[in-house]
């Protein structure tokens, strides 16, 4: 059955519907349009019109699409810079609060990371309860209220109580993004835009660094990193409010089901998607428990959680610990590079440009090495459906490219020309752009309407391991020193390589054994 939406919900009249008015809404199977709907007892499904309906995000013009995907990359990209500008102005935050643990300046950084971790929990499941773009507006709006908190802050305790909150809330551009692409874009399309959200949460940390550096060297502090954070969000979330459209078919239907009820209060009004005989408290603890539930249930989701982990904690580690190889003064017997008059931050460039080419090659190659594995699929058997398994062989290149970059860091820092390492952390940055584009790609292609749930449990994974390698990153470099602690880094990235394999052959099963739990 079929619902033909034609008026928006304030149009919808308050009196009951005359016979002309409902037929302008709904048909039904077996009976043409001048049947009496009250002829018509069993329940009634709210689909789209036709596969062309333009409410339908899929079939928005592609000006309309990427306006939304431009608003979403905005916060996405915002959210990760705020994780690491305040990074750079560790020094001075322990100089102002007159603090004598080596750990104690990192906590702000490390524990905003770890709010990203447990914002999608929650705010995951809600933008599938009530849409993505109230969570997308409400939660950068108290992103923006929380970042001017912690310019004030007086204390390190507030200043990191505060960032954990911010992380919370910032955490909605990572999470949300790659959904929200997969509800604009068909399967085949996806590449470009999920490349371009998937470089926000990888580039941002980045710009964080290089843009800290200029900002704590120009104002001789650490409090108005914080103030261009909160200014520049609340101009996103000015925007959002303006511009943002709902993407998310299901609330979308849902929302048109819920016009018709009010017009027909006889009628039984459903859609497919959502358990409708479930009380809404029900409802609240199935959706929030799912990120969970994914994670610890389906074998797919456990391994794209812990290799996104380990890239996205080898990042931050990465940014973290700049300020050893190329701060302006040695820190615990490391040798340093003595970048001086704020263009430490630059040395954010080398992993920042590698991402920046990643998503070139991502953008241009992704959507071909999909064509092109459907296409074998189609001359071996026949078969013209896509599977999620015909983004593994980019990830298997990115994977490859990962531990390369990581060598080259490892046999260069401190030994020869700062350059050296600096092309070794951008080989780093392509694969992992790669990398992480295609798990993202993977993980919407497998979960669908529940996309949101399993990036969240995704983020919920990788989000304590980050906190952990900037929490204890100097103290492994420290031990280590720059070869054997990036070694290290290496050899964890190498022995992931052969897990790819197996979700190419076995990932149909495991798939479909995940389905039928989640479902």
């Amino acid at each position: 059955m079929s619902i033909a939406h034609h008026k928006s919900p304030s149009e919808a009249p308050s009196a009951a519907p005359s016979q002309a008015t409902l037929n302008t809404f709904i048909s039904y199977p077996g009976q043409d349009k001048e049947s009496s709907y009250g002829d018509w007892s069993g329940p009634i499904l709210v689909t789209w019109n036709d596969e062309n309906d333009q409410l339908n995000p899929l079939n928005w013009t592609s000006g309309r699409k990427w306006l939304n995907v431009l608003l979403i990359v905005m916060q996405a990209t915002l959210s990760p810079i705020a994780s690491t500008i305040l990074a750079i102005g560790a020094s001075k935050i322990a100089e102002d609060f007159e603090l004598k643990s080596a750990k104690a300046p990192s906590l702000p950084t490390a524990l905003y990371v770890l709010g990203i971790g447990s914002g999608p929990l929650v705010l995951a499941p809600f933008s599938e309860l009530y849409g993505r773009r109230l969570i997308y507006l409400a939660s950068f709006a108290c992103f923006t209220v929380l970042n001017v908190g912690c310019a004030l802050s007086p204390n390190i305790v507030v200043l990191s109580v505060l960032r954990f909150m911010s992380g919370i809330a910032g955490s909605v551009g990572p999470s949300l993004s790659a959904g929200s692409v997969g509800d604009m874009f068909s399967v085949e399309q996806r590449g470009k835009a999920q490349a371009l959200a998937s470089f926000g949460p990888v580039f941002g940390p980045v710009l964080g660094g290089v843009m800290g550096g200029f900002i704590v060297y120009h104002t001789n502090g650490w409090r108005w990193l914080l103030w261009t954070v909160a200014i520049a969000a609340g101009t996103v979330t000015f925007l959002g409010i303006f511009f943002l459209r709902e993407t998310y078919a299901p609330y979308l239907l849902e929302r048109k089901a819920n016009m018709l009820r009010k017009m027909d209060p006889n009628g039984d009004y459903r859609t497919e998607h959502g358990p409708s005989d479930m009380s809404m408290s029900r409802i609240m603890v199935h959706s929030l428990g799912r990120p969970v539930r994914l994670l610890f249930t389906s074998p797919i989701l456990a391994f794209m959680a812990v290799y996104q982990s380990l890239i996205y904690g080898i990042l931050y580690l990465h940014l973290i610990t700049i300020l050893l190889l190329f701060g302006p003064r040695p820190l615990y017997g490391l040798y340093t590079y003595q970048f001086q008059s704020g263009t430490t931050g630059l040395a954010y460039l080398g992993a920042g440009s590698g991402a920046f080419v990643g998503m070139v090659l991502t953008a241009k190659f992704m959507n071909r090495s999909f064509a092109s594995a459907l296409a074998r699929q189609i001359k071996k058997t026949g078969d013209t459906t896509p599977t999620p398994e015909m983004r593994i062989p980019f990830l298997q290149m990115g994977m490859l490219v990962v531990p390369f970059g990581l060598v080259i860091f490892a046999w260069t820092a401190g030994r020869v020309h700062w350059i050296a390492p600096m092309i070794g952390a951008f080989f780093f940055g392509i694969g992992m752009l790669m990398g992480f584009v295609c798990i993202q790609s993977y993980l919407v292609d497998c979960f669908g309407q529940y996309s949101a749930s399993a990036l969240a449990a995704v983020i919920v994974a990788r989000c304590p391991i980050t906190f952990l390698f900037c929490f204890f990153g100097f103290e492994m470099y420290k031990d280590l020193g720059y070869d054997w602690g990036s070694m290290l880094l290496a050899f964890l990235c190498i022995s992931m390589i052969p897990i790819p394999f197996i979700l190419k052959k076995y990932g149909p099963m495991l798939r479909a054994r995940t389905l039928e739990k989640m479902y």
